[in-house]
């Protein structure tokens, strides 16, 4: 029954990307108030075909002249956003439960505190953050003649490291604040108060027990943050001149391709979060805490 539901998601989900990247051309008379309903289907259709045989796909980037094969040239620009997407969102999930676990073991009126810090961090503009950790590198560089990370790529060398710390960021600030709600929740619950009773350390109870029922919260709820991350990854490929999968978006407006590119990144993702669901729900339903 779980895999129908899993696989009846999907068909909605690609049926969904695809009626949305043919709507341009739907609209695309709507200044003369007129709808193209059948160029409209007609894309549709191209997209459609385009899914199934994406190896006579060519794409010729936004004032050149010249087509180039979709693939292999697309596997590159994929592989780099997706290596970025998902080592930063590790790192932003790893960076808020460690804060998180510290956080614990202060006291109520500490952890207000320590809350009211990072949602004002949280507040601050992304491409402030951004542009400050670039500056402070050049900076650190104009001094110690020392380049800590790559803070561009070029064709020569590949910028990970600093395009993946700095995109981890504000969404560690988002999932400590989640953690810790779900680290506070669970420290009420009766199987910590039996393991604090039975004289277990407070930090062994907050990284055995608590963890992995906490994490099973965390996890469900990180979805929006990986929203987020999409959203700035367009801006963390332009600002370090990343040739991803974004910007790929942005040099070709065709709908095949757009559809191509969305599913590039919608598949993995999809593929990832009802992965780890089946994987936590199994662990939940068995009960796995003290």
């Amino acid at each position: 029954m779980r895999g129908f539901q899993i696989i009846l998601n999907f068909i909605i989900s690609l049926i969904g990307i695809i009626l949305v990247s043919g709507l341009p051309v739907l609209l695309s008379g709507i200044n003369k108030n007129e709808i193209y309903i059948d160029a409209y289907w007609k894309t549709v259709q191209d997209i459609i075909y385009a899914i199934f045989h994406p190896s006579e796909l060519t794409y010729v980037i936004i004032g050149g002249h010249k087509e180039r094969d979709l693939f292999p040239y697309l596997w590159d620009p994929i592989a780099y956003s997706l290596t970025v997407l998902f080592s930063s969102f590790l790192c932003a999930i790893t960076l808020a439960i460690l804060f998180t676990i510290v956080s614990m073991l202060f006291s109520e009126k500490v952890r207000i505190r320590i809350k009211l810090f990072f949602y004002i961090f949280e507040s601050l503009p992304d491409i402030l953050i951004i542009l400050s950790v670039q500056f402070a590198l050049l900076f650190y560089y104009k001094k110690s003649g020392i380049l800590l990370f790559e803070i561009v790529s070029t064709y020569e060398e590949k910028a990970y490291v600093l395009p993946i710390l700095i995109l981890a960021i504000l969404p560690a600030v988002q999932l400590f604040r989640v953690s810790i709600l779900s680290f506070e929740s669970e420290s009420k619950k009766n199987y910590v108060l039996l393991a604090k009773s039975i004289g277990l350390g407070k930090l062994f109870i907050l990284t055995v027990h608590i963890l992995r029922n906490a994490i099973i919260s965390v996890f469900f709820q990180s979805k929006k943050t990986v929203w987020f991350m999409l959203s700035n990854l367009l801006v963390i490929e332009l600002l370090f001149n990343i040739p991803g999968i974004t910007r790929f978006l942005l040099s070709t407006f065709q709908p095949n391709l757009f559809t191509l590119a969305i599913l590039s990144i919608f598949i993995p993702l999809f593929l990832f979060y009802n992965l780890g669901e089946y994987v936590l729900s199994k662990k939940a339903n068995r009960g796995e805490d003290l």
